[in-house]
């Protein structure tokens, strides 16, 4: 493997950062030429410091399985302590503490549904927690 220079270290550290980021960029960040940045990845890509670039995608973006809690507290409990426990399960990705009849909206994204029904099934043993009914999202538009 090849010794790694500052420049080459500099570098690596920006296509961490932001693989996307276009030569002109990172030769500034770096201070070098476009060409000489140029030349230094295809090098690094070449002796297999660097192996590739990818992509992170959101657990939300994969879910295939999404939904909305209704929730509804028993009296005398903090509604916004619940829900803010709540709010920190994963795969809770929105929530929103509400006031009427319905305590809580729970919006969750799930790999399949017996993701959804264990979640459903945990939310419904919190102490505190009366009800849980779920709405399958169809279709989104957003």
């Amino acid at each position: 493997m090849q010794v790694l220079d500052k420049k080459d270290r500099l570098l690596l550290a920006a296509l961490k950062k932001n693989a996307r980021k276009s030569l002109v960029a990172l030769a500034k960040d770096i201070g070098l030429s476009r060409s000489a940045t140029h030349d230094r990845i295809i090098k690094l890509e070449a002796n297999g410091t660097i192996k590739g670039y990818t992509v992170l995608v959101s657990a939300e973006a994969q879910a295939s399985t999404k939904a909305v809690f209704q929730i509804n507290f028993k009296t005398g409990f903090n509604n916004i302590r619940l829900q803010k426990k709540i709010s920190q399960m994963h795969p809770v990705i929105h929530s929103q503490c509400l006031s009427g009849e319905i305590d809580m909206f729970a919006h969750v994204a799930c790999n399949n549904t017996d993701e959804l029904s264990e979640l459903r099934e945990l939310i419904s043993s919190i102490e505190g927690v009366n009800m849980v009914k779920t709405y399958l999202v169809l279709k989104s538009s957003f």
